[in-house]
This record gives C-alpha cells, sequence and structure tokens, in this order.
C-alpha cells in the first residue's frame, strides 16, 4: 500500500537527490515547524554541514521543511529538520552521496529535489530496506518496556514504589528546578512520584503505562516525530525508552495539573465555588481519578473497550492513552495541538500549566 502511495505522488516528477550540503548558517529544529514562536530549535548548523534527506514536508508558505540526519560536525548522527526555500535556499540538494561534494550533480529547485517530491510527508523513504528499520523500531520499543519490566515489584497493588534499573545511571533526569531557570509550579510528593523515580526508573504504574503506549495499537502515534509538541523540543532525538519515559512525566505533569492529589478514587464536580463565593463549571460532566476520566460508564462505553473499567489506577492510565490518541495523536496532532481533551493542554493553559512541569524533564531540554 505504502508502495504504490509513493509511486503515485511522485508521478511526474524527476529528480532523484538523496543528499543535502548547506552554503550557509541554518538552524537545526526538531519538527517541521518555522516560526519564531516555536519553541523546537535544537541547534545553529555551520556552513559545509552535510546530511541524509530522511523526510519532507510541504509548508503552507509553499516552501518546505526537509528532515535531515547529519552525516559530519559536532552534531553527527542528529535527525533535524531544516529550511528550504525556492530560490532563496541555504540548501544544495544532491543526486547522490559524492566522493567530492563540490563537484556533485545537484539543484537548488525542491521540484526537481526527491526531497520535495512529497505534498505532504513522504510516507517512506526510498530505501529497500525501510520496513526492516521500521520493524527494529518496533522491537526496540518493546525491549525497552521489557527491561523496565524486569524491575517489576511482587506487590501488584503497588502505585507509588520504585526500583532502580540497572539501564539507567544515577544522574536525575527530573530536576528541581526548570531547565530555564524560571521558576517552577508546585507539584505533590503524591504526584511527583506517581510514575517514576527522579533517575526516570519507572514504578509499576510506570511500567504499565509505558508498555500500553509502546504495544502494536499505540507506539505509531505515541512515538512519531515530535509527539509531544513544544513540551519536549528535543523528543525526535530521544531513544525509544527515552521517549516513552518523556510521555510519562508528561501524564504526571496532567496528574498535577488535573487532580492535585493524583488519588485515582478522587472524584471531579461539574462545578466548583472560586474565592468569592461564585459557582463556576469545572467539567462537561462529573470525571474520576488521575487524569478526571469521564465518570458514567455510559459516556465512557463510546471510547471502546479500553476505558470499560476505570476504577483502578491502571485502569484510568488505560483510558487516558486511548482518550489522547484517539482525540489527537490518531488524527495527525500532538499533545498541545488539535481537539484537547485535557484543559491544561488547550494552548492558552500550556505554557501556565504544562510547560513549567515538562522543563524539570532535563532529556527533552538539555542537549
Amino acid at each position: 500500500m505504502i508502495g504504490t502511495l509513493s509511486i503515485s505522488l511522485l508521478a511526474g516528477f524527476t529528480g532523484t537527490e538523496e543528499y543535502v550540503e548547506l552554503k550557509g548558517m541554518l538552524n537545526g529544529r526538531s519538527s517541521a515547524s518555522f516560526s519564531r514562536r516555536d519553541n523546537n530549535l535544537m541547534t545553529t548548523l555551520s556552513r559545509g554541514t552535510r546530511g541524509q534527506i530522511l523526510e519532507t514536508k510541504r509548508l503552507r508558505s509553499g516552501s518546505f521543511g526537509i528532515k535531515i540526519k547529519v552525516m559530519n560536525g559536532s552534531r553527527q548522527g542528529d535527525e533535524m529538520w531544516v529550511y528550504h526555500r525556492e530560490g532563496a535556499s541555504d540548501l544544495s540538494l544532491y543526486e547522490e552521496m559524492p566522493s567530492d561534494w563540490n563537484s556533485g550533480k545537484k539543484t537548488e529547485s525542491s521540484t526537481q529535489a526527491k526531497a520535495a517530491k512529497v505534498e505532504k510527508e513522504k510516507p517512506a523513504i526510498e530505501d529497500p530496506d525501510f520496513k526492516n528499520k521500521k520493524d527494529k523500531a518496533n522491537k526496540e520499543a518493546i525491549e525497552a518496556i521489557n527491561r523496565s519490566n524486569a524491575t517489576k515489584v511482587a506487590n501488584d497493588s503497588c502505585v507509588n514504589c520504585s526500583k532502580p534499573s540497572t539501564q539507567t545511571g544515577k544522574r536525575a533526569v527530573i530536576l528541581k528546578k526548570r531547565v530555564s531557570g524560571k521558576k517552577s509550579r508546585g507539584m505533590t510528593s503524591q504526584c511527583q512520584n506517581l510514575l517514576m523515580n527522579s533517575q526516570g526508573n519507572p514504578n509499576q504504574l510506570g511500567q504499565h503505562m509505558m508498555s500500553t503506549m509502546a504495544d502494536a495499537r499505540n507506539s505509531k502515534y505515541y512515538l512519531k516525530s515530535n509527539a509531544l509538541g513544544g513540551l519536549c523540543p528535543r523528543f525526535n532525538t530521544l531513544s525509544t525508552e527515552n521517549k516513552l519515559k518523556a510521555w510519562n512525566w508528561f501524564w504526571t505533569s496532567l496528574g498535577q495539573e488535573e487532580s492535585s492529589t493524583c488519588n485515582p478514587g478522587l472524584r471531579h464536580g461539574q462545578f466548583y465555588t472560586d474565592r468569592n463565593g461564585n459557582t463556576k463549571r469545572l467539567n462537561p460532566t462529573d470525571g474520576l481519578g488521575i487524569w478526571t476520566v469521564e465518570l458514567s460508564p455510559i459516556l465512557r462505553s463510546a471510547r471502546g473497550p479500553e476505558c470499560a473499567n476505570v476504577k483502578t489506577a491502571a485502569g484510568q492510565a488505560k483510558c487516558a492513552i486511548e482518550i489522547m490518541k484517539d482525540t489527537q495523536l490518531s488524527r495527525g496532532s500532538t499533545a498541545t495541538t488539535g481537539n484537547k481533551y485535557w484543559g491544561p493542554t488547550r494552548s492558552h493553559r500550556v505554557k501556565r500549566q504544562m510547560l513549567p512541569h515538562m522543563e524539570r524533564f532535563a532529556l527533552c531540554f538539555q542537549k
């Protein structure tokens, strides 16, 4: 199916470029978003930086985002997006890797370059080993979970326990303060230890969430490019295991904002009274637990079997993961874009509520 789609999209174009070289300084970003307000800048690449083209995306302006794997310099091996505009580009595009980069056949027109043939996102790299690479990525996700599950404690009722893993060092990945140096948002100890410890080692509930996000039904959404949006600028550079841990910290942060206590038995009403004694709406319907999933079984039934039982923390986790996938990720959105289910992830609240927590997860922000 993918092969057929690729042929139909490529019909009418003759370019065969696969590599790029920078003619000037150019920003490298973690996603195909290039406005000044996007918090996705990874580094500034110097002139002479070379890369292999992995993926392309046509922007609304008519220009292109090109995802490359850097082949030289201090960021060799890193994957990032660079900007290409017709007639005013800092990129040279090559058909094949030249033995002498200065003499290789090149073009500055993206309409003649293989990198820019696809109108939307390139469904697959023209690589005979692409399927094997995809299968390997899925296998790595399962292996990451198996490593975490190797530390599973015997007591199935344990939620906030944590056992160190031999796979992760002692260096903290969850910091006490924000990477930016700005004031952090408060978090209760129960929420802080909801899914993992400061080294990122998951407890039983954290392992459950990682396993659910990494299974065959969910991994292609939770591990896709820029899945956490602006809440994790370095998401695309992380290993599979660390991407799942970044999601765990997202769920921890959301639990703090939704329930404050991260108590799975907490019932959330539809209304609350503010400091001035005024009654205001809090939720469309009554909610339950850590992430305020719908209390009513009738309302949850439309969300499928994943939300059938939310009496436990594990059940609520399974339902929350399904809601995020169904309402946002599977529709091409990220954790902070699209038709959002949770208020703290909405545009006017995400920087105030979620980002101060997420900036404590060092792997997402520190180089």
